[in-house]
Protein backbone atom coordinates (compact mmCIF):
# COMPACT_ATOMS: atom_id res chain seq x y z
CA UNK A 1 0.00 0.00 0.00
CA UNK A 2 2.58 2.32 0.74
CA UNK A 3 3.64 2.28 -3.00
CA UNK A 4 0.57 2.95 -4.00
CA UNK A 5 0.61 6.14 -1.51
CA UNK A 6 3.85 7.49 -3.17
CA UNK A 7 2.41 6.81 -6.95
CA UNK A 8 -0.60 9.12 -5.48
CA UNK A 9 1.99 11.77 -4.46
CA UNK A 10 3.78 12.10 -7.83
CA UNK A 11 0.64 12.47 -9.23
CA UNK A 12 -0.60 15.21 -7.19
CA UNK A 13 3.06 16.95 -7.71
CA UNK A 14 2.91 16.31 -11.60
CA UNK A 15 -0.61 18.39 -11.50
CA UNK A 16 0.96 20.96 -9.08
CA UNK A 17 3.44 21.29 -11.91
CA UNK A 18 1.59 21.22 -14.60
CA UNK A 19 -0.25 24.15 -13.13
CA UNK A 20 2.59 25.87 -12.27
CA UNK A 21 3.68 25.85 -16.13
CA UNK A 22 0.05 26.83 -16.86
CA UNK A 23 -0.11 29.89 -14.63
CA UNK A 24 3.35 30.76 -15.76
CA UNK A 25 2.73 31.03 -19.42
CA UNK A 26 -0.94 32.14 -18.59
CA UNK A 27 0.95 35.58 -17.06
CA UNK A 28 3.61 35.84 -19.80
CA UNK A 29 1.21 35.82 -22.32
CA UNK A 30 -1.48 38.89 -20.10
CA UNK A 31 1.83 40.84 -19.66
CA UNK A 32 3.42 40.68 -23.02
CA UNK A 33 -0.49 41.42 -24.45
CA UNK A 34 -0.98 44.33 -22.21
CA UNK A 35 2.44 45.85 -23.34
CA UNK A 36 3.16 46.32 -19.26
CA UNK A 37 6.62 47.41 -18.13
CA UNK A 38 9.37 44.83 -17.65
CA UNK A 39 9.10 45.40 -13.64
CA UNK A 40 5.52 44.71 -13.31
CA UNK A 41 5.91 41.76 -15.21
CA UNK A 42 8.46 40.60 -13.15
CA UNK A 43 6.77 41.23 -10.23
CA UNK A 44 3.72 39.43 -11.55
CA UNK A 45 5.33 36.41 -12.00
CA UNK A 46 7.55 36.69 -8.68
CA UNK A 47 3.81 36.67 -7.67
CA UNK A 48 2.62 33.74 -9.05
CA UNK A 49 5.69 31.73 -8.49
CA UNK A 50 5.11 31.81 -4.96
CA UNK A 51 1.53 31.29 -5.23
CA UNK A 52 2.50 27.74 -6.45
CA UNK A 53 5.16 27.11 -4.04
CA UNK A 54 2.70 28.10 -1.08
CA UNK A 55 0.12 25.85 -2.44
CA UNK A 56 2.89 22.99 -3.12
CA UNK A 57 4.11 23.11 0.56
CA UNK A 58 0.26 23.42 1.49
CA UNK A 59 0.04 19.51 0.16
CA UNK A 60 3.38 18.07 1.21
CA UNK A 61 2.15 18.97 4.04
CA UNK A 62 -0.66 18.14 3.97
CA UNK A 63 0.03 14.75 2.89
CA UNK A 64 2.34 14.31 5.52
CA UNK A 65 -0.14 14.79 8.42
CA UNK A 66 -2.66 12.56 6.00
CA UNK A 67 0.11 9.94 5.97
CA UNK A 68 1.45 10.45 9.75
CA UNK A 69 -2.78 10.24 10.84
CA UNK A 70 -3.43 7.19 8.32
CA UNK A 71 -0.61 5.02 9.46
CA UNK A 72 -0.93 5.44 13.31
CA UNK A 73 -4.67 5.63 13.66
CA UNK A 74 -4.63 8.83 15.27
CA UNK A 75 -8.47 9.33 15.57
CA UNK A 76 -8.34 11.34 18.34
CA UNK A 77 -6.04 14.06 16.13
CA UNK A 78 -8.57 13.84 13.34
CA UNK A 79 -11.61 14.21 15.17
CA UNK A 80 -9.78 17.39 17.34
CA UNK A 81 -8.99 19.02 14.02
CA UNK A 82 -12.33 18.09 12.33
CA UNK A 83 -10.72 16.46 9.70
CA UNK A 84 -11.76 12.75 10.03
CA UNK A 85 -14.30 12.51 7.52
CA UNK A 86 -12.33 14.26 5.04
CA UNK A 87 -9.50 11.88 5.48
CA UNK A 88 -11.65 8.89 5.54
CA UNK A 89 -12.68 10.44 1.75
CA UNK A 90 -8.84 10.60 0.69
CA UNK A 91 -8.50 6.93 1.85
CA UNK A 92 -11.52 5.76 0.20
CA UNK A 93 -10.69 8.31 -3.13
CA UNK A 94 -7.01 6.64 -2.82
CA UNK A 95 -8.46 3.43 -2.72
CA UNK A 96 -10.45 3.65 -5.63
CA UNK A 97 -7.27 5.40 -7.59
CA UNK A 98 -5.41 2.31 -7.20
CA UNK A 99 -8.22 -0.24 -8.41
CA UNK A 100 -9.02 1.98 -11.44
CA UNK A 101 -4.93 1.98 -12.12
CA UNK A 102 -5.11 -1.93 -11.67
CA UNK A 103 -8.08 -1.94 -13.83
CA UNK A 104 -6.25 0.09 -16.85
CA UNK A 105 -2.84 -1.95 -16.44
CA UNK A 106 -5.47 -5.25 -16.96
CA UNK A 107 -7.18 -3.66 -20.30
CA UNK A 108 -4.22 -2.61 -21.58
CA UNK A 109 -2.34 -5.84 -21.56
CA UNK A 110 -5.11 -7.83 -23.11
Amino acid sequence: MEENKIKLWDRIQRGMEAGFDAAMSAVHTITEKAGEGIELTRLRREKARLETQVTRRLAELGNAVFEKVSKDRLDEVTEKLEIKDMVLEIAQDEARMVDIDRRLKKELEE
